[in-house]
């Protein structure tokens, strides 16, 4: 059945602090400041979920970095974000994707992990996922060690991939997630990813929400298609979806959806978009799923038809 929810997205760009006293109290007053300053722009939009840019509890002091006081300063903040944090999720009745460097395994020699954390309407943690494929300098200077899974984080809306600005680079990551058919990938970045975005979108046919924390947020569908995007007025973006869904190739299906659309009307969208073979079905309506229309109309889906199209090949080679 329908299930349309309403996906926010926030560019949250470092503050300079100029030159604050040393007081960790005192970043950590103008970081919540900051973070719901940038909130109260996207809440009115009612979202069902709000995704953070990578590191966004990081600042800059006199328009620098210092690793060594930043470290200290993660030390110092613990899950203080994640607790302001929480009384927002529940009064706002909205799912969170928090990300930012944190304080994970005091035991170990790199006791930091750059880390996307899930919020529930609930204030509860529903999940944390750690990058896994960080820029070498991560690991090396500021002692974030690597991130090892790639399971998908159930939200009342749906199961959430995760992904953190260098990982949008790796295929491997990417082959994990595919398989295991998640319904939303989370992306929180210092990077944009270009075309890497709707690659990610369409191998695991899945809307696609990214928050930058220099660049413009986007949110696309799953045939990599950008339905929003933030810009250079507006620090946040926000779009409703529609995640019953699903993709499927338009040979010897063209007539199917035809008949289909005849019958369901409104309650069935078929979108074609150009170039790539495919149209993404959704269903609008309650008391039926997208997977009872193709059911009924005996559609083939797109990774059927691919498998498919593999074994006939193989048949015919072997």
């Amino acid at each position: 059945m329908a299930k349309f929810v309403t996906l926010g997205a926030l560019t949250l760009r470092e503050p300079e602090f100029g030159d604050l006293p040393k007081d960790f109290s005192v970043y950590e007053k103008e970081i919540k400041n900051h973070i719901r300053k940038h909130l109260d722009t996207v809440l009115p939009d009612e979202p069902d979920l709000i995704v953070f840019p990578e590191c966004s509890s990081r600042y800059k002091l006199g328009g620098k970095k210092d690793p060594a006081v930043l470290k200290q300063y993660y030390r110092y903040l613990e899950d203080r974000i994640e607790e302001f944090l929480r009384p927002i999720a529940i009064n706002n009745h909205v799912n969170i994707a928090y990300s930012a460097i944190r304080y994970a395994a005091p035991e170990t020699e790199k006791p930091f992990r750059n880390s996307t954390t899930y919020i529930g309407r609930d204030g509860r943690i529903c999940g944390i996922y750690d990058k896994n494929h960080l820029v070498p300098h991560e690991n090396e200077l500021t002692d974030i060690g690597y991130g090892t899974k790639a399971e998908l984080i159930s939200l009342d809306i749906g199961r959430v991939a995760s992904a953190i600005c260098f990982d949008l680079n790796f295929d491997e990551l990417l082959q994990r997630y595919a398989p295991q058919k998640p319904d939303l990938t989370v992306f929180s970045s210092m990077y944009h990813g270009g075309l890497r975005q709707a690659q990610w979108a369409y191998t695991t046919q899945s809307y696609f929400v990214g928050a930058i924390g220099k660049e413009p947020g986007s949110i696309l569908n799953p045939c990599g298609e950008v339905i929003a995007t933030s810009g250079n007025y507006v620090d946040k973006v926000s779009a409703t979806v529609n995640l019953d869904c699903k993709l499927c190739h338009l040979d010897e299906n063209s007539a199917k959806f035809a008949s289909a659309k005849a019958k369901y009307k409104s309650a069935l969208t078929v979108h074609v978009p150009a170039y790539i073979g495919v149209a993404l079905l959704s269903c609008n309506c309650d008391g039926l799923t997208v997977d009872d229309i193709i059911r009924e109309f005996e559609i083939e889906t797109l990774d059927e038809y691919f498998d498919r199209c593999r074994a006939h090949r193989t048949s015919h080679l072997s």
